[in-house]
């Protein structure tokens, strides 16, 4: 059944992924799908392999709780839906669900985790961006609401278009879509400067044809800026400067190596920033594809986009 899968473990970090996956799906018309995850124990011994364990003589315990918590949060956010007890490796058993229930988004709270524990990719959120085949989004614990200020990294890749246009879809009138493309800087400061002036105005461009070509609804005020920086950190402190509720990107397929360091800029947002992330894995993609821009000039009337261009944030 198409929808949104919310994974939650009753747990105070989850109530604002509680809260935003409710948010969006009555706002979308969609169901609602509740899953929490039971991780079997694992125990490395001194050979070379890594036994299964299983999980132990108390697991109905087990259960029983954490279903109570889970059943608890929901009911005390008015939602009702039945709850799915999933055991396994969290990331893959809620990446399998969603592919299995065709679901359009996966909601999940970012967790109380230190910077720490994000670099070294214990979070299922870093996890689940690596393989899962639908959109991620790792929700702050004090989130009220679905996004209503969205932040869009866009490197005119497939995944971060479809980023975009999963967020335009859930943004209502007074709300704002703010579309950046980031420059990393050249090492030559004479060829930047002289090519600067240039390459911004056609990216411009061609962030605000992406923008005509998405469906919005009237009074949504857009943004476009193409800026200059390292592209992670530069939109983690836009979004702080601007109050976003979202960062939405794309992530790229990489090779082994670089997926298990987690080495891309949607990885690095996901594991420092505190805001809510959106990230639409490459596994989105039914088959390797480019998505060129449409080719259109921006309406001399349409005073709801705004171009900029900038060499970092301030």
């Amino acid at each position: 059944m198409p929808g949104i899968l919310l994974a939650t473990h009753g747990g105070v970090s989850a109530d604002g992924a509680v809260r935003v996956a409710a948010s969006l799906s009555k706002r979308l018309g969609v169901a609602l799908t509740a899953a929490c995850v039971i991780e079997p124990r694992v125990t490395i011994d001194a050979g070379a392999g890594v036994p299964y364990l299983g999980i132990p003589d108390d697991a109905g315990e087990i259960e029983r709780e954490l279903l109570a918590a889970t059943s608890t949060q929901l009911t005390r956010y008015g939602i009702a839906t039945p709850v799915r007890l999933l055991l396994g490796s969290a990331a893959t058993e809620i990446a399998a669900t969603a592919r299995t229930m065709n679901a359009e988004l996966i909601v999940l709270g970012i967790g109380p985790h230190g910077l720490l524990d994000r670099a070294l990719g214990h979070e299922t959120a870093l996890q689940l961006v690596q393989i899962a085949a639908t959109p991620v989004m790792a929700v702050a614990a004090d989130a009220i609401t679905a996004p209503r200020h969205v932040l869009a990294a866009v490197d005119f890749s497939p995944t971060s278009f479809l980023s975009v246009r999963t967020v335009a879809r859930w943004l209502d009138a007074g709300d704002t879509l703010h579309l950046v493309h980031v420059v990393q800087p050249p090492r030559d400061a004479d060829r930047a400067r002289a090519d600067e002036t240039s390459v911004s105005g056609s990216l411009a461009t061609a962030l605000n044809a992406i923008v005509l070509d998405l469906a919005l609804r009237e009074g949504v005020t857009v943004r476009t800026t193409v800026a200059i920086g390292e592209p992670a950190q530069l939109l983690i402190d836009l979004a702080e400067q601007e109050d976003a509720d979202l960062i939405a990107l794309g992530s790229h397929g990489y090779g082994i190596w670089k997926r298990l360091t987690l080495g891309s800029v949607a990885s690095k947002v996901v594991r420092v920033s505190t805001r809510s992330t959106l990230v639409t894995p490459i596994g989105c993609l039914g088959a390797p594809q480019r998505v060129e821009p449409v080719a259109s000039q921006r309406p001399a009337d349409w005073s709801g986009v705004e171009a900029s261009t900038s060499r970092g944030v301030r």
